[in-house]
């Protein structure tokens, strides 16, 4: 047990070497380089390692600080009561929304209804959790839509993005919103769900890929973004 206020779950994973993913998630940001999990479990010995090295034992009624952060790899190596067999435990520590904004609602300035609108760089965003994110980051599941005019398509869409491909824990990214053409004056408002999925074997956070053997959903929440703005 890492925590008493943290979501765990156990799930198959598809490394070489490595039987299961303990995910740990924290309802917020923590200091991932001073946990000191507290161990209940059924065998004989429980070992760990940090970085494929040797595995050491671990004092796991007392517990021992280890550093979580990332770029380390933290296993867990539990052998059965005689010694037979036993499995390896790769231990995923982070946040449940490692997604940041600025502002988590965004009002674009007024556009004519005859033209889109390019919001580069309107906003930033931030990675507080304990894994890169894998970019350019795009969503196409959009929810509370709301037009002038019934039944009208949803006109925003919206990208996280930064210099990189990729953006590290604490690093910031910008937020672009677009929105196309309407039909009717007035004000559209919308609201993006970012997915994000966990990619075992690189050790990062994406949002698609979800074919990939290694990609897994590990219960991480949606990213949420209100966007608004009239067309005039």
């Amino acid at each position: 047990m890492l925590a008493k206020d943290h979501t765990f779950s156990v799930i198959q994973s598809d490394v070489f070497s490595v039987d299961s993913l303990v995910v740990c998630l924290f309802p917020t940001p923590v200091d991932y380089a001073n946990i000191s999990p507290i161990v209940d479990f059924e065998g004989s010995s429980i070992l760990y390692r940090i970085n494929n090295e040797a595995f050491i034992e671990y004092s796991a009624s007392e517990g021992e600080n280890i550093d979580f952060s990332y770029p380390n790899i933290v296993d867990f190596k539990i052998s059965a009561l005689n010694d037979s067999e036993s499995k390896v435990y790769r231990i995923i520590v982070d946040t449940e929304q490692p997604i940041l904004f600025n502002n988590s609602e965004i009002t674009i300035p007024d556009s004519p209804t005859d033209s889109n609108y390019n919001g580069l760089n309107i906003d930033t965003w931030k990675n507080v959790g304990n894994y890169p994110i894998r970019l350019t980051y795009r969503t196409t599941e959009y929810v509370d839509v709301n037009t002038p005019e019934t039944d009208a398509n949803n006109i925003f869409s919206s990208t996280l993005t930064t210099a990189s491909n990729i953006i590290n824990p604490n690093e910031e990214g910008q937020v672009n919103v677009f929105t196309t053409s309407a039909a009717t004056p007035g004000l559209y408002t919308s609201t993006a769900l970012f997915n994000l999925n966990f990619n075992e074997n690189l050790g990062y956070i994406v949002y698609d890929d979800t074919t990939n053997t290694y990609v897994k959903d590990i219960g991480y929440g949606k990213a949420t973004l209100k966007m608004n703005g009239n067309k005039i």
